[in-house]
């Protein structure tokens, strides 16, 4: 075997034990985030639309979150704002040489460049796509100002230690080592670790040494490793489904209950009434009375919204019958001095059904029962039908002088 052989089974090995490492801790909930280096945009050709790239607009509004330190997006901008004035440039040089061989005016060559390219500067064209691609994509920028550990920058600096390495370009690794400093702060924060798709050497020693940030060759594999592992918590949500369906937590449903029972005014309830008069309302009481899974006729359907360092936040929805009580003051306009005047209240109580949203937090996902540590009523805005009111006189008579 030779040393090119040897050197590029070492490489492939390296890549295969990376790839391994990144999908297992994709999958216990290790990793929440993905990032992107500059080298992968710079390989596609900054099609921010087209391609692969167009791909990570799956992450808006997603729980798995795509982020950027600014230094990317600094040197993304930079390098469409080089290659778009150096395709004008051609363009312009290109219009001459029409112009010089089939006798066009300059000024007709100057009306085509403007017509292609309007009177937008190279950098308000780069500005515009990294704006819509953000927007497209849910991307949250890091400030590197404020989470950059200069004295650990400046250590790795000197002693050449990752992303540094010894060569001529070693100041060049500056953009990079601030971009894995700000990502790793980034994640220990946020209590998660980072997906770091890049090619360069030095990035990948340091995310082989960093707690927090893993890195793989390939943004498609890396696409593919998250889908994996969206699969992964579909699977671990069926399981507690199918377990609450057995019987394995007899007791859910009523914990469920109480939570909500507990933060019922977290609820925006609104009271709607059908009335001949004008009426304000106080909301007075919102009891629940039963509740239970929706809408799958009763079985629990949840939807993975987290999932990290194995546990797991699930989103189910609770149907809900209860039953609520409401004071309305009626009145109506005095047709002398147009004062609203008051002519009576009523107390009404009714049953209603609604349906609400609750967070339920399972821990230890690897053990046959996972157990809730947590649940939480996620706040709404609810209606409440009081249907046809009119005030309340009992025995008395509305037709009398008092009235």
């Amino acid at each position: 075997m030779n040393k090119q052989t040897a050197k590029t089974e070492q490489l492939a090995a390296e890549k295969a034990e990376r790839l391994e490492i990144a999908k297992t801790k994709l999958l216990d909930g290790a990793i929440g985030a993905i990032s992107v280096d500059t080298c992968i945009f710079t390989e596609t050709g900054y099609r921010l639309d087209t391609g692969i790239l167009k791909h990570l607009e799956q992450f808006k509004d997603n729980a798995f979150q795509l982020v950027f330190s600014e230094i990317t997006i600094r040197e993304i901008r930079g390098h469409i704002v080089r290659d778009s004035e150096e395709a004008r440039v051609k363009l312009i040089s290109a219009l001459r040489g029409v112009g010089k061989y089939w006798a066009v005016q300059s000024e007709k060559q100057e009306s085509v460049a403007t017509e292609l390219l309007g009177a937008k500067t190279a950098k308000d064209i780069a500005l515009k796509r990294l704006q819509d691609f953000g927007n497209r994509c849910g991307i949250e920028l890091i400030d590197a100002k404020t989470t950059l550990d200069i004295p650990e920058l400046l250590k790795r600096y000197f002693n050449t230690q990752p992303p540094f390495e010894s060569s001529a370009e070693k100041k060049s690794e500056f953009p990079d080592a601030i971009t894995l400093l700000s990502l790793q702060a980034w994640a220990k924060k946020e209590n998660t670790a980072v997906l770091f798709v890049t090619k360069d050497k030095g990035c990948k020693d340091f995310c082989k040494e960093s707690e927090c940030l893993y890195a793989v060759d390939d943004l498609s594999v890396a696409l593919t490793l998250i889908q994996d592992r969206d699969t992964h918590c579909a699977t671990l949500c069926k399981a507690i489904e199918t377990k609450i369906a057995n019987g394995d937590y007899p007791d859910l449903m009523e914990q469920i209950l109480d939570t909500i029972g507990n933060h019922i005014w977290d609820i925006d309830w609104i009271p709607e009434a059908d009335a001949a008069y004008s009426y304000d309302d106080e909301l007075e009481d919102v009891e629940v009375v039963r509740g239970e899974f929706a809408p799958t006729y009763g079985r629990a359907e949840f939807r993975a919204v987290d999932y990290r360092n194995d546990q797991m936040v699930v989103q189910a929805s609770i149907k809900l019958d209860i039953r609520a009580s409401c004071s309305f003051s009626f009145s109506v306009k005095d047709s002398i001095d147009h004062d609203m005047v008051h002519i009576g209240d009523a107390q009404v109580s009714r049953k209603d059904t609604v349906t609400v949203d609750v967070l339920l937090t399972f821990d230890s996902l690897n053990v046959e029962t996972p157990e809730v540590v947590e649940i939480e009523l996620i706040p709404s805005r609810q209606k409440l039908d009081f249907g046809p009111i009119e005030p309340d006189y009992g025995e008395e008579d509305p037709n009398s002088e008092y009235y």
